[in-house]
């Protein structure tokens, strides 16, 4: 974060606890433009499928943008050691008075590439972070959580017209964006010899939280366990949402046998009608299998225990 920006975050919280008390004193302030504005922002989570606001306890440290009224790039603040709750506020100081808006992240560490924004320039379209990745494979970033929002306009009037401090209050929903996928198969006779990829262009993100078109395709690493006749594979990803190329395959790990490829979303997540994206993060996509005359079959395929369709992919068997 910009430290000058901190410092003086600091110092209008304190000046604003004082003047609230008792207006914007002109003798203290000889130009009523020096009176102190600003907006308290609350964080909350809400998706269609909630009835009422949660305050997720993984949120634990923000990045907040500033935005001019013409969308143009003010300045960042940070918070950090968050506890969400109804009357959580954090207190961003504004200087010129005017219409702002605010675009919060949270969850940005140390996965991810950051950049820097320019002042006056960049907006919320421009690109922000990166999930890093080596080649195309990208960093597990099993355990984290990343969310952003965005707030409505805000309106802060000239201090000379109201002679006095004002402070605007508005509030961002958060919405999470890590998904936690584990993709089961039974009945390999050797589940060892067998590996699942999820690829998906879905890896770079603009300030405003869209994902940024035409990027690079990214391969998640999965978490591997093998019992018996049965393969775990877990994974942990960043934003799911159709139109931007997401596949699963189930192979051989030499790759020369595919047992399976498909579209992730639309052939598998998104067959199950319960399934909402915009509320639903974990998911288990199982699939049955069975062997005829060195083939092997799809029986069954379950998505979080919803059973979608049968079919038979065959293949060279495994052993």
């Amino acid at each position: 974060m910009n430290l000058r920006g901190k410092i003086i975050g600091i110092l209008l919280i304190v000046s604003g606890t004082f003047m609230l008390g008792g207006g914007c004193d002109s003798v203290i302030y000889e130009d009523m433009l020096d009176c102190p504005q600003g907006v308290y922002l609350k964080f909350y989570s809400k998706t269609p499928c909630d009835a009422d606001s949660l305050y997720p306890a993984n949120i634990k440290n923000l990045h907040i943008y500033v935005f001019d009224a013409n969308d143009k790039y003010v300045n960042v603040y940070t918070a950090d050691n968050v506890t969400l709750s109804k009357n959580y506020e954090f207190l961003v100081p504004i200087y010129p008075h005017g219409k702002y808006s605010f675009v919060a992240w949270s969850g940005i560490d140390s996965h991810y590439t950051l950049q820097s924004l320019q002042a006056g320039v960049a907006t919320k379209d421009d690109l922000l972070l990166q999930l890093k990745r080596t080649a195309d494979l990208t960093e597990n970033i099993k355990g984290t959580t990343l969310c952003a929002g965005t707030s409505p306009y805000v309106f802060l009037p000239d201090p000379e017209e109201i002679q006095g401090a004002f402070y605007e209050h508005t509030a961002i929903n958060m919405t999470e964006y890590t998904n936690r996928v584990e993709v089961i198969v039974e009945g390999f006779s050797q589940p060892e010899d067998y590996v699942v990829d999820i690829a998906m262009r879905n890896g770079d993100y603009a300030v405003k939280g869209n994902m940024l078109l035409d990027k690079e395709m990214l391969h998640y690493p999965p978490e591997y366990t093998y019992i018996e006749n049965k393969l775990s594979a877990k994974f942990t990803m960043l934003k799911l949402e159709t139109g931007y190329d997401d596949w699963l395959k189930i192979k051989t790990k030499d790759g020369k046998t595919i047992f399976y490829q498909e579209d992730f979303l639309g052939t598998l997540l998104l067959q199950n009608p319960d399934v909402n994206l915009s509320c639903e993060h974990d998911f288990v996509i199982r699939f049955k299998v069975e062997e005829d005359h060195g083939s092997y079959y799809t029986v069954g395929i379950w998505i979080n225990g919803w059973r979608i369709h049968s079919y038979n992919t065959g293949v060279e068997g495994g052993g």
